[in-house]
């Protein structure tokens, strides 16, 4: 508690990376059941933040405004976690991830992934190497398939295929 402020805040982060339709949300419905799982088990108020319309890359930050705010957020005295499903969520870049773990170290709140299979203990080095390996599989991972869906763009237009909706008329 900070000057009778009560940490019991969680900052819970949903993000999908491409929403193609209304009927497309089976994994931000997901991803809030596994969060609130973890703040109903400490107790914690969830406090939502969501990217799930259109594309939201997790690459970089422009095209997130719930990240923003809740990076904006992040140092209020009331917030006592993190929570997003899984470290993929978050970013998709290692430098980010590492200077996501630095804040939650510097402030002492809890950064924590709600998938059962994604658990990190984030407190200990092991546990900060391995989110710092994961991460970078996941710009990997990112970067791989950006220059597959590009390359394959590139190759349909030479053929003279249409890419995405046709146009009109």
């Amino acid at each position: 508690m900070t000057q009778g402020i009560n940490r019991n805040v969680a900052l819970c982060y949903v993000r999908q990376s491409v929403t193609r339709d209304e009927n497309d949300m089976s994994s931000p419905i997901r991803q809030r059941e596994n969060i609130l799982r973890i703040c109903e088990q400490n107790g914690w108020i969830p406090e939502w933040y969501e990217d799930v319309h259109g594309h939201k890359s997790g690459t970089g930050v422009k095209g997130r405004p719930a990240w923003q705010d809740l990076w904006s957020r992040i140092e209020d005295p009331d917030v006592i976690a993190i929570i997003a499903n899984d470290m993929s969520r978050l970013h998709r870049r290692v430098w980010r991830i590492g200077q996501l773990i630095d804040k939650v170290v510097e402030l002492k709140i809890h950064m924590i992934f709600a998938d059962p299979s994604q658990h990190i203990d984030l407190t200990s080095p092991q546990g900060r190497m391995m989110a710092q390996f994961f991460a970078m599989m996941d710009e990997n991972y990112a970067l791989d398939i950006s220059s597959k869906a590009k390359s394959s763009i590139r190759y349909r237009k030479s053929k003279g295929q249409s890419v995405g909706m046709p146009p009109f008329g």
